[in-house]
Formats: structure tokens, sequence, C-alpha cells
């Protein structure tokens, strides 16, 4: 949990992106952190999106190297 704040941090992620980014980590899909988190799995593709975007990555494979590598 400390690396991934340190993570979030220096990809300047907001507090639900960080959530979303754990969980995309442990190799979650859309479907399953919108129902773990509560939220609809359009507003999870958003986060996703926005995560991507922010650590400059392609897709969520890269996101995992990156954040492994980190």
């Amino acid at each position: 949990d400390q690396n991934l704040a340190a993570y979030a941090a220096a990809r300047q992620l907001s507090k639900r992106e960080a959530e979303v980014l754990r969980l995309v980590l442990l190799g979650k899909d859309n479907q399953n952190i919108a129902a773990e988190l509560s939220l609809a799995p359009g507003t999870v593709k958003v986060h996703v999106h926005n995560i991507l975007k922010k650590s400059q990555k392609a897709n969520r494979q890269e996101l995992i190297q990156d954040y492994w590598d980190y």
C-alpha cells in the first residue's frame, strides 16, 4: 500500500483513481471493480482511462509493468 501511495502521488492520481489502480493491479476487470467500489462500469472505464493517460501508458499491461518497475 505504501508503494501504491507513492506511485499514485508521482502520477498525480486522485484518491479514487488510486483505489481503481489497486484493483487493476489485482487483475480485476472493469465489471468487478465497479461492483467492488459500487460504481457504474462506465465510471470505472473513465477512471482507468485517466490513470493510463496520467501514467502515459497505452494499456493495463504497460501500466502494471510500470507500477512494478517503479
